[in-house]
């Protein structure tokens, strides 16, 4: 861990990725998602293009047995001027937030524009296998705001909701999707 915000591809692209107590996380994680049954293994993995996503993401299809999709749209947040600054400054981006989820302070992306992106990908995969799992290797704020907006919740609580621990997965059913724009009612 460095302590710094390494969001843009490039910067993240090539560098920034997992350290050996991450890839640890990650397998631990997989395994035991596997084995309480939230993830099955004939399961498509998407990742960000972000490398430290794309480790994950290649640990999760040695794991499964499959092959890994790489999509921009599951790339970190753009934190603007922060990017390679101290992570402290994660805390003053999600405070103003908490204020107003489009805000766009400092060059950061909203997280209503974070939300757009997800769902136009979530959409895509839902049409192409309406029936199938898929594992997204996402980072914080993309996975925080996905899981917020599935709960029906103002995206201003994304911390609140959806912080997630390195390496977790989470399980988001069909179900959970229909609150999101674009996605039927079953």
């Amino acid at each position: 861990m460095q302590g710094l915000i390494a969001s843009s591809p490039a910067a993240a692209y090539e560098g920034y990725g997992l350290t050996d107590v991450g890839r640890s996380q990650v397998r631990t994680s997989l395994v035991a998602a596997l084995d309480a049954g939230i993830l099955p293994r004939n399961c498509h993995v998407v990742s960000s293009p972000l490398l430290r996503a794309r480790e994950s993401a290649a640990i999760a299809a040695d794991v499964l047995g499959t092959t890994v999709r790489i999509d921009p749209r599951l790339a970190e947040r753009g934190f603007g001027q922060f990017e390679l600054a101290s992570d402290e400054h994660y805390d003053r981006v999600w405070t103003q937030d908490r204020a107003d989820p489009a805000h766009e302070q400092w060059g950061v992306e909203s997280t209503t524009a974070i939300l757009e992106r997800v769902t136009a990908l979530l959409r895509e995969l839902h049409a192409s296998d309406g029936t199938g799992t898929f594992l997204l290797c996402t980072h914080g704020d993309v996975a925080s705001v996905t899981l917020c907006a599935t709960q029906g919740l103002s995206l201003s609580q994304h911390r609140e909701v959806g912080a997630m621990g390195n390496g977790e997965v989470r399980r988001l059913a069909t179900y959970d999707l229909t609150g999101l724009s674009g996605f039927p009612r079953e």
